[in-house]
C-alpha cells in the first residue's frame, strides 16, 4: 500500500460495464493504473485507514495495489481495478489506456508545458525545440507515470510523426537531445 497526497495523482471519471448496466464512478490515475474508491475514513481515523489498507493489500497477496490518499475530507482507500475504463465525454482514451494524445499535445505546447525555444549547441542554432529529458520530467510530474512510461509516450509521439529529433538521428530518449514538433518546422 502506498500513502499519497492528492497532488500526486490525477482524478478522472471511470465507467464500469456490468451485463446490461453502465456504472459511472469517480476514479484516479496513478502510475498509469486506474483506481476506484474502496473506503472512506474521517480525518481522525488515520490509523484505522492505514490498517485497513495494509489488510486489504495482504489479503490480495500484493496482486491488487491499494493507495491511501489524504484529502480535505479525510482518508480514502483507493483500489486498483482492471474492470473499469477511463472515459471523457464518452470517448475512450489513447496510449496505455489512459492518455488522450490530442489533449496531451495541447498541454505540452501550452504555457505550463515544456519550454519550446531556440537553442544553441556547438555554435549552431536550433529553432523552436525542446529537450527530451525535460519532456520526460514534465510527463512524469503531470501524468503521475514512471520514466519508462514517459519515454514510451515520447516514442509514440515520434512514431506518429508529431515530434522528431532535430537531425532525425535518434529515437526518443530521456537525454539532452533536441526534439521539435513537426508543426514548428
Amino acid at each position: 500500500m502506498k500513502i499519497l497526497d492528492h497532488k500526486q495523482v490525477r482524478y478522472c471519471n471511470l465507467v464500469q460495464q456490468e451485463e446490461e448496466t453502465t456504472q459511472y464512478l469517480p476514479g484516479l490515475i496513478f502510475k498509469n493504473k486506474l483506481f476506484i474508491k474502496d473506503k472512506l475514513f474521517i480525518p481522525e481515523q488515520q490509523k484505522e485507514a492505514q490498517e485497513y489498507g495494509k489488510k486489504k493489500f495482504l489479503e490480495n497477496k500484493g496482486q491488487i495495489e491499494y493507495l491511501l490518499l489524504e484529502d480535505v475530507t479525510g482518508f480514502i482507500i483507493w483500489k486498483e481495478s482492471n474492470e473499469v475504463e477511463l472515459y471523457t465525454n464518452g470517448k475512450k482514451k489513447d496510449q496505455l489506456g489512459t492518455i488522450d494524445l490530442d489533449q496531451l499535445i495541447q498541454e505540452i505546447r501550452s504555457d505550463k508545458g515544456v519550454t519550446i525555444k531556440n537553442r544553441r549547441y556547438r555554435l549552431k542554432l536550433y529553432p523552436q525545440c525542446f529537450i527530451g529529458s525535460e519532456l520526460v520530467d514534465w510527463l512524469t510530474k503531470n501524468l503521475s507515470i514512471t520514466v519508462e512510461e514517459a519515454v514510451k509516450i515520447g516514442q509514440q509521439l515520434v512514431d506518429k510523426k508529431i515530434i522528431h529529433h532535430v537531425h532525425n538521428e535518434h529515437q526518443f530518449q530521456n537525454d539532452y537531445l533536441f526534439y521539435r514538433f513537426y508543426v514548428d518546422e
